[in-house]
């Protein structure tokens, strides 16, 4: 291995979580052999540099309370990573179910002070096509429709 190339993903490791599959794109980049990759995912993952669990409990956790991103969406961006649907499954249950609740009738209610219409169905639908697209759950969206 290159102890330049080492250098390199280390400190790519070390500015930001990563998980394997945005090092094997880098590591693409630098030109990196493909029979290579597995030594160097070892030797960031023994030093400490990589972690796919610890990427994706605070991938989760971050892309929840920054961009008010709901379950499924979080599910589907992890899965698209090629992450471990056990670390994807823990990530999920870290997000506390008042929070999660409190935050899908915040971006309804955000959503919903947008809207200009005076038709109330439609008003609902939009707000419900939007939470959706937000990656919150269909059931749990009509709830706090209902009650709107």
């Amino acid at each position: 291995m290159n102890s330049e190339f080492l250098n390199i993903l280390a400190r790519y490791c070390a500015y930001q979580e990563r998980c394997v599959q945005e090092l094997h794109l880098k590591m693409k980049s630098l030109g990196i052999e493909d029979h290579l990759f597995t030594d160097y995912i070892l030797w960031l993952e023994e030093n400490n540099y990589l972690n796919e669990e610890r990427f994706t409990l605070i991938y989760a956790r971050s892309k929840f309370n920054q961009k008010k991103w709901g379950r499924n969406k979080i599910r589907f961006e992890l899965k698209q990573r090629k992450i471990n649907p056990v670390f994807i499954q823990k990530a999920l249950e870290q997000i506390d179910d008042e929070l999660y609740l409190a935050t899908l009738k915040e971006v309804i209610e955000q959503k919903a002070k947008k809207l200009t219409s005076k038709d109330v169905w439609a008003n609902q639908q939009k707000c419900y096509q939007f939470a959706l697209s937000k990656g919150f759950e269909s059931d749990l969206i009509g709830e706090v429709l209902k009650t709107w």
